[in-house]
């Protein structure tokens, strides 16, 4: 925070006017006035009458940090929850309170008191009778960091405020909340989907979360993909191997389609240079792709829609990988199998024909 910052924020906090705090310093209003904008500062030999008035330390004045660090905040966190743990609810919220006011502009400070006083609440109940104003001081600090200008703190405040209206069945309160958030946030179809159980439509949360499940899965299978290209760079064929038999594994227990569940093993095939297994895992992959099972087949998706013009894709996706397997040099040493020229004739055909009108 700068000194202007400071000084406006402390004299506010210790009930002075400009006014008021000109008379103690032996200065004028609108010299106070100007440093509180900015656009002078006060002369060194009032730095320690200033300091006093202000019921800060020459330090603190003289701080010329914007924001605390996240590993400050965190150390921060552990020291009001020690108080809180010591002194009770009312004390962590005024350390707190003292913490915001030194630092403003904070968000980052903001939004992590928010979900942390909320659960000191929880666990150190003041008397019912005195709760709520305490209750609504989180609510509000909740909507300051949702109304943050850093899009990521904004975004982070959104989601656990939805979620909380969510809960407590303020439906229309959350509604707008999800909206600012982009489609690409983690919770969002979550959270989507708690409001349409909510709503009672719940046809909607099905598919909502049916679709999280299965790009969460695919997610999954992209991680361990990399930790595997890794393995591989380190010549590593055995962790690389426990990589590609998790894939596997995920894939098969949430349902994913055959060439999400075969990528690795193929990967693997290819490493090893085993020319039979790998033709095996493509001939599967292929056949996976020319004729996928609809999501209906699965109890895990079988809200799902399948998708519009799904066939065009797949044949697409055919010809791409058809391809890909005739250029690769990774795949050349296929061409010494005795059955890789008609099976690649096979498919080939299969990939590339026309579709029928």
């Amino acid at each position: 925070m700068k000194i202007n910052e400071i000084i406006r924020t402390r004299r506010t906090a210790q009930g002075l006017t400009q006014e008021a705090l000109a008379q103690l310093l032996g200065v004028s209003a609108p010299a106070v006035n100007k440093w509180e904008k900015g656009l002078n500062y006060p002369d060194i030999t009032l730095l320690p009458a200033l300091a006093r008035a202000l019921g800060v330390d020459l330090n603190t004045l003289l701080s010329f940090q914007d924001d605390l660090t996240p590993e400050e905040i965190g150390r921060f966190s552990e020291q009001v929850t020690i108080v809180a743990q010591e002194q009770g609810c009312t004390a962590a919220f005024q350390l707190a309170r003292e913490k915001m006011q030194e630092f403003p502009s904070c968000d980052l400070l903001t939004y992590t008191m928010a979900p942390l006083l909320e659960g000191i609440l929880n666990l150190f109940p003041p008397k019912e009778e005195e709760a709520e104003p305490f209750r609504q001081e989180v609510l509000q600090l909740y909507q300051r960091a949702a109304n943050s200008h850093d899009p990521q703190i904004s975004q982070w405040a959104c989601a656990l405020l939805a979620g909380r209206y969510i809960a407590q069945n303020q439906l229309e309160q959350a509604r707008p909340l999800l909206e600012q958030l982009p489609q690409s946030h983690k919770n969002k179809q979550l959270l989507q989907a708690s409001l349409a159980r909510k709503e009672g439509n719940i046809a909607a949360a099905w598919t909502l979360l049916e679709q999280e499940l299965f790009t969460r899965g695919n997610g999954v299978l992209e991680v361990l993909s990399h930790l595997m290209d890794l393995a591989a760079e380190e010549k590593d064929l055995d962790r690389a191997e426990a990589f590609a038999a998790a894939s596997q594994g995920t894939a098969e227990a949430l349902h994913l389609p055959a060439a999400s569940r075969l990528s690795l093993p193929f990967q693997l095939a290819l490493l090893r240079q085993d020319g039979p297994q790998t033709l095996a895992l493509l001939e599967e992959i292929f056949q996976s792709i020319h004729r996928p099972a609809p999501f209906s087949d699965s109890p895990l998706y079988c809200h799902l829609p399948e998708k519009e013009g799904a066939s065009k894709g797949q044949q697409m996706m055919l010809r791409m990988m058809v391809n890909g397997v005739e250029e690769d040099p990774a795949c050349a040493f296929l061409r010494d199998l005795p059955q890789y020229a008609l099976w690649m004739k096979k498919w080939q055909k299969s990939a590339f024909q026309e579709s029928n009108p």
